[in-house]
């Protein structure tokens, strides 16, 4: 095993799960910058709903997100406080369509090593009775392995199991640029200084296309913002352990789950809204526009219980990222060689995504996924157009599991 020094750019949950995963590896040579206070999540990850779901019509990412919740739950064996809930997903049908097509999914599941069963309605009500609309359930595809995570508490342990191994984290280390020396990555220049190293990985989310369009690569990613909303805190939820499952609807592209005292919501029932790709972001939060998110928002606080007649609490207008086939950028940069990817993911594959690039940059282990799948120049072939236009074509067909 080569002991040079790996640099990762980037400490939500991603940067924080490959130092996590290359530390178990045994490979302590790990330095982790990150521009924020240690107690800040300016990025995706700070904002993220917090569902881990494994089912897709994409088998990649089921077995990505299948590995994160290997890891999660690993992780939580040694957590001093819960950060992942393994609760389940409850996708509930309003339509005898998705219930045959729930049927459909537990055999699409099985194939993918994932359990699945169908619920009828009255089992769908009384697994989620605060998030089942009981007079339109018909029933519901229920997987009992998925979960719910804090992702701000999981992003944490992950840093502090990562540290314990001898990972470095340093902290209110902005990377203004990557170093190139002789056509190959040598390091980052931070705050002024070079710091050197053998292999550097972008995973600074929505940054890393800014890091890398630097030295001349394309990361071929589009921003996006979403909506969530929250209840305001509810008394009766009080010490209450988070024991519902996540609960979607897949023909209302609509997602809700309980965090601590307060209920949660999304919709993807709008137009895509892509950010431009060259505004300079502090933050992965934008102002919420009731002319961009309101329709849809209402209509997903009538469709859920919990948040009918609720006082609402905080609204989120949140960015994340879109690729042109749903899949992350994981893998070496062709053509700038120590550059290295892991970007476009999502707390959901995140620690999926970071044990696939761990193994790669060790040479150690059978790999996940086939590399060629998440390569970062797949669509080096691709006019900027076509990027866009298919990557946001991908918005609501995030929803689909078959």
């Amino acid at each position: 095993m080569t002991a040079d020094r790996i640099l990762v750019v980037g400490a939500g949950v991603v940067g924080a799960a490959v130092a996590f995963h290359l530390t178990r590896l045994g490979h302590d040579r790990v330095t982790v910058l990150d521009t924020r206070e240690r107690a800040a999540l300016p990025g995706s990850t700070g904002l993220a709903p917090g569902f881990v779901g494994q089912l897709s019509a994409t088998p990649e990412l089921a077995v990505l997100a299948r590995e994160s919740v290997a890891s999660y739950r690993a992780l939580s064996e040694t957590a001093p406080a819960p950060a992942f809930w393994q609760v389940g997903c409850l996708e509930v049908a309003t339509t005898v369509a998705r219930l045959e097509q729930a049927h459909r999914d537990v055999e699409h599941g099985r194939r993918l090593g994932i359990e699945a069963r169908v619920l009828d309605a009255a089992e769908a009500v009384a697994a989620a009775p605060a998030l089942v609309d009981a007079e339109r359930a018909l029933g519901g595809l229920f997987i009992p392995s998925d979960g719910a995570a804090d992702p701000a508490a999981l992003t944490g342990e992950l840093v502090r199991a990562a540290e314990l191994a001898g990972a470095e984290f340093r902290w209110r280390t902005p990377v203004s640029t990557l170093e190139t020396e002789n056509g190959r990555v040598v390091g980052v220049r931070a705050d002024g200084a070079v710091i050197r190293a053998e292999r550097v990985v972008l995973a600074a989310g929505l940054w890393g296309p800014v890091l890398a369009a630097r030295v001349g690569v394309r990361l071929p990613m589009v921003d996006v913002q979403h909506p969530y909303v929250f209840t305001a805190e509810r008394p009766e939820l009080d010490e209450t352990p988070i024991d519902a499952p996540i609960v979607r609807y897949p023909e209302h592209t609509v997602y809700t789950r309980r965090h601590g005292r307060r209920y949660g919501v999304g919709s993807y029932a709008h137009p895509p809204l892509p950010l431009d790709q060259t505004a300079a972001l502090d933050s992965a939060e934008l102002p919420f526009r009731e002319v961009d998110f309101g329709s849809a928002i209402a209509e997903a606080t009538r469709l859920v219980p919990a948040f009918r007649g609720a006082r609402l609490g905080r609204r989120l207008n949140g960015v994340f990222a879109l690729t042109p086939d749903e899949l992350p950028l994981v893998g070496p940069v062709a053509g700038l060689p120590g550059l290295w990817c892991a970007e476009a993911s999502w707390v959901t594959h995140a620690a999926g995504v970071a044990r696939q690039l761990a193994n790669m940059l060790l040479g150690v282990e059978e790999l996940a996924v086939d590399p060629d799948r998440l390569a970062p120049g797949r669509f080096d072939s691709w006019s900027d157009e076509k990027v866009n236009e298919t990557a946001l074509g991908h918005y609501r067909g995030i929803y689909d599991a078959h």
